[in-house]
């Protein structure tokens, strides 16, 4: 009899073991169909600078997770100036990489079940120094003084959002995670150096008229101040929003 129970625990075993293969297998089956490029995309490099690019699935109410599967790296066609590791994915642009080159990465995973694709954009800070994703402090500067204040909050506050500048002319402004992601405006914009101005022609929400801003840069382009010169829904009169990278 105790031989027999013996069988049946070691059968027991290897019918949970089985099973819980099984349910992995499925899960890595799942995360294989949902992959992606990550954690940004599109990918925005600096000149002479270099990215650890990852193949990576997205995971409820939270940011991509890495992928734990084998992945081939290149980029195709081939750019003067830029290349990857193929096992790493780590990329690296030399330093005189021209001011909005584009690449195409490409990662081949496990063996060729998924093949991914991601846009890389170059840009110099001296061409735009806003390029880049900016949060929001929970202040705002007022006054010649540009004394902090605490942001008003409201249902449609842009105040308490991250902001976001491509080298492509885009921004979007929301949360990028958990589960009060989504975007609060996008669209297009234009910089122009001299004026320190910002044009933003929004594309969402519809029918959102285009508004002008001037902007500040400050503490060696880590902190932005951005100034409407139209009133907006949740600033004083004189207020800019702080935005820090």
């Amino acid at each position: 009899m105790r031989v027999s129970w013996m069988r049946a625990g070691v059968c027991l075993s290897m019918l949970v073991l089985a099973l819980l293969a099984s349910g992995q297998k499925k899960v890595d089956d799942w995360a294989i169909r949902n992959a992606m490029i990550g954690p940004d995309s599109p990918i925005e490099m600096s000149a002479g600078s270099s990215y650890q690019a990852q193949a990576m699935f997205p995971v409820p109410d939270g940011p991509l997770f890495p992928l734990k599967a084998s992945v081939a790296w290149s980029i195709a066609p081939a750019v003067k100036g830029i290349s990857i590791d193929t096992t790493s994915g780590k990329i690296s642009v030399a330093a005189d990489v021209k001011h909005g080159t584009t690449a195409t990465v490409h990662a081949d995973v496990a063996g060729g079940q998924r093949k991914l694709t991601a846009r890389l954009f170059v840009f110099r800070p001296e061409e735009n120094p806003l390029i880049g994703k900016w949060r929001v402090d929970q202040k705002v500067a007022c006054g010649e003084a540009q004394e902090l204040k605490t942001a008003a909050s409201g249902p449609r506050s842009l105040s308490t959002m991250d902001w976001r500048f491509h080298v492509d002319q885009k921004f979007w402004v929301g949360r990028t995670n958990n589960i009060a992601a989504g975007v609060r405006r996008s669209g297009t914009y234009e910089v122009d150096l001299k004026a320190a101005a910002i044009t933003l022609t929004n594309s969402w929400p519809a029918n959102t008229p285009v508004s002008k801003w001037n902007f500040l840069l400050k503490d060696d382009g880590k902190t932005l101040l951005l100034h409407p010169l139209a009133a907006e829904n949740d600033l004083e009169s004189g207020c800019a929003y702080v935005l820090r990278r």
